[in-house]
């Protein structure tokens, strides 16, 4: 298949239109004068964003990010983490399970269940770093905004992150009493309940929050001979929160919160068998079962018992205390995560594997001081100390079938060594620890009244340590293995803005990004092949940001390049996740976002990106099918794998009041994924994307009382599409297994405030 090549002039040309109509408007906006008959007078909303750890206008933040609020997320029908693929350019969120679900920028983050290393996209919810991205796989609810912020992270967030960070912000309680009620139906056996109340508790010194939903879908992958379905959902969570003021200058926010998750899911399905050559077929044949191709159908063969059980919780302490000019922020987390699951480890009817399991518990601890000046002087400055530590624990429980030896030799009359393995139970057991230390600065110097010069700096200490035993069987001995990795890492940002005019701020910058070193958690035979070494990113960037025609037309654009050396990365295979340093990446390209409020009743909010990210040396990588005779490969020149060139959204809402107290409203998203390699071989058979999906939706409000009630059609052309391939190529003999997306689903979502 022809990989589609666009030359990085058309990037450019891209982000030089949008400076000129931005420089063109804002030098017009004042001459101009619109009718009242087109233009009420109505502005969008300012977005206040916190990206530097304090209040601002998005406009004024020489960051590339992008922020959407939680009635933005509520009016959209956006409830999980992988929704967000939806609103910001550049950015890949890929769900297979809870513990394998990843999120990459900007084409850099493909480590699904990387339990031996940490995240590039770092996710952090009211302030505490996320250890494993499954932590953050729970209905988004009573959520005050998201940032999605693109680029390495470090001078002012917690944790280092080399690729960006999503920060979640929940709701704060309110001494306003007020509540939230919301049932939602739909097809396929989708319900949800959410509700939320806030209030009072002692005065104006303390105030309660109480959040809770529950969700439940049915599944959409069904086994051709039995008729079962896979791929369900029951998810249900709480959050508990308390504001304590006990003086004006001091103020404690303690969360506690508590997710449970009990699927039969998640089953992956054939998306392609590979190459002629490929051997998957004729294994699960000699192993007496059948497979068959179910990415446009959501169809399987897989016979065995697929369930997750997820168990997760924590509670958070943020306090702020202000003091001659100095705000002292204290934010104190710990959290846990406990993860079940059983699935057919052959993902087909043959008898080789009865079942495979992965069971993991995850527990962090994290603390983190901040020390800034209040805003509006010549200087901003911050500075700050952040501890980590996360251990973690993982089996890998293979239960082999009675035809197991015929699977991996790919014969009817296996070696006595293969036969060995029927009916066996293998056991690996890994046992992780990491723990980060660092202190870091930040400030931004008010040269003139239009130029601001930002620096920041980062000193990080980590260390990841583990042990990996299989116990031993028939057909494995026993093995044992410690290994453990350090490293030092400085990193640091520097950037100029300038403001020629009103309204529009130019920016460029660069920044340092590291990712800690690692370690795998699989078995080996060269001791070596268990260390993963760190991971940096420097990032060079340039941007425009404008607020023009009387704050009705919102815009950003940046221009990017990454250099990563050292890259890390992960694929899945039968047994298990193996993680390894590609070598040398490099991502270029263009961002644009742009919201529009022409009259008072219509909004339009648009996003694309370019990016051309590929390896620069991956010397080693492992081969497609398609060259069956090659032990290695070279994909030196080649595109990442998992990251779209083309990423855009759009969306339109128009609403109208049609007495004084009804209003009525439509809507209507689209969002497109260009093709991309799904799996880390660049494989002609793992292409995945060039997909749109389009949703659409209508409501009516009444304000007297106050309820909505929106009828929503999600993925309204029903188009069928696999999100990834957590496996494939030569760990499954050739064949790509998908996560599926999701199908059409339509509902009526009645919601009420008090």
């Amino acid at each position: 298949m022809k990989v589609l090549r666009v030359d990085i002039k058309a990037s450019v040309f891209i982000l030089a239109s949008g400076f000129a109509l931005s420089l063109l408007l804002s030098g017009t906006a004042g001459a101009v004068e619109y009718s009242s008959e087109v233009f009420d007078t109505v502005e969008l909303q300012d977005v206040i964003v916190t990206a530097r750890r304090r209040p601002e206008r998005a406009i004024d933040v020489p960051v590339a990010l992008s922020v959407v609020t939680g009635s933005e997320l509520d009016s959209r029908r956006l409830y999980q983490l992988e929704d967000l693929n939806q609103i910001s350019p550049s950015l890949n969120v890929s769900y297979f399970n809870p513990r394998g679900s990843y999120v990459s920028i900007r084409g850099v983050g493909h480590s699904p269940a990387s339990d031996g290393l940490e995240a590039s996209v770092g996710i952090f919810v009211d302030g505490v770093y996320l250890g494993r991205p499954g932590m953050a796989v729970y209905d988004l609810t009573d959520i005050e905004d998201i940032e999605i912020l693109r680029g390495p992270q470090g001078t002012l967030f917690g944790k280092n992150t080399s690729a960006g960070a999503i920060s979640i912000t929940t709701r704060r309680p309110s001494f306003v009493p007020e509540a939230d009620v919301e049932v939602s139906l739909g097809t396929s056996g989708y319900t949800q309940i959410r509700a939320s109340g806030s209030g009072a508790i002692l005065g104006e010194k303390v105030a309660g929050r109480l959040s809770v939903y529950s969700t439940r879908y049915a599944g959409r992958v069904r086994n051709d001979s039995t008729g079962v379905r896979f791929n369900d959902s029951d998810r249900s969570g709480a959050r508990i929160q308390f504001l304590l003021k006990p003086s004006a200058d001091f103020q404690i926010r303690i969360i506690g919160e508590y997710n449970t998750e009990d699927d039969n899911c998640c089953l992956l399905v054939a998306g392609s068998f590979g190459a002629p050559s490929s051997t998957y077929l004729s294994r699960v044949a000699l192993a007496g079962g059948t497979a068959v191709l179910g990415g446009d159908r959501y169809a399987t063969t897989a016979n065995a018992p697929t369930q997750v059980v997820v168990r997760q919780g924590g509670v958070t302490a943020n306090m702020v205390y202000y003091f001659g000019g100095v705000e002292l922020t204290s934010v104190t987390g710990y959290r846990f995560w406990n993860y079940r699951s059983v699935f057919d480890g052959d993902l087909s009817s043959a008898d080789a594997y009865d079942s495979a399991a992965v069971p993991t518990d995850a527990r962090q601890f994290s603390q983190e001081f901040r020390l800034a000046n209040q805003s509006g002087g010549q200087v901003d400055w911050l500075g700050g100390l952040y501890y980590f530590r996360q251990t973690l624990k993982s089996d890998l429980i293979l239960a082999f079938g009675g035809q197991a030896a015929n699977f991996l030799g790919n014969t009817a009359t296996p070696p006595s060594f293969l036969t060995a393995f029927n009916g066996v139970t293998s056991s690996t057991r890994s046992a992780l620890d990491s723990e980060s230390a660092a202190a870091f600065g930040h400030a931004t110097w008010r040269l003139s009244r239009r130029l601001d010069l930002t620096f920041g700096m980062r000193a990080t200490y980590e260390r990841r340590s583990g042990v990996v035993d299989r116990t031993m069987n028939a057909a494995q001995a026993a093995y044992h293995q410690a290994v453990s990795v350090e490293n030092f890492d400085p990193s640091g940002t520097l950037s100029l803005s300038f403001a020629p005019v009103s309204g529009v701020r130019l920016y460029a910058g660069y920044a340092r990004g590291t990712k800690a070193g690692g370690v795998n958690p699989t078995v080996s035979a060269v001791p070596g092949d268990l260390i993963v070494r760190p991971e940096q990113t420097d990032s060079y960037e340039i941007g425009m940001k404008s607020l023009l025609l009387e704050g009705r037309l919102q815009t950003s654009a940046s221009l990017f390049l990454a250099k990563i050396d050292n890259y890390q990365a992960s694929y899945n295979r039968l047994f298990g996740a193996i993680l390894t340093n590609v070598g040398a990446a490099s991502t270029r390209g263009v961002e644009l976002q742009v919201r529009w409020q022409p009259t008072r009743q219509l909004q339009i909010s648009s996003s694309a990106s370019y990016n051309d990210a590929r390896y620069d040396s991956y010397l080693n990588a492992p081969c497609a099918p398609e060259k069956p005779a090659a032990i290695s490969c070279d994909l030196t020149g080649r595109p990442l794998s998992n990251a779209p060139r083309w990423i855009g959204s759009l969306s339109v809402d128009y609403s109208r009041n049609i007495s004084s107290f009804v209003m009525m409203g439509v809507g209507a998203d689209y969002s497109y994924r260009s093709s991309y390699y799904g799996n880390l071989d660049n494989s002609i058979y793992s292409i995945l994307g060039d997909v749109g999906i389009a949703n659409v939706r209508a409501s009516v409000e009444f304000t007297k009382p106050n309820i909505n009630a929106q009828l929503w059609v999600k993925n309204i052309a029903d188009v069928r599409y696999l999100e990834s391939y957590p496996i494939g190529g030569s760990t499954i003999y050739g064949a790509y297994f998908g996560a599926i997306g999701a199908g059409r689903t339509m509902g009526l979502t009645v919601a009420q405030s008090f």
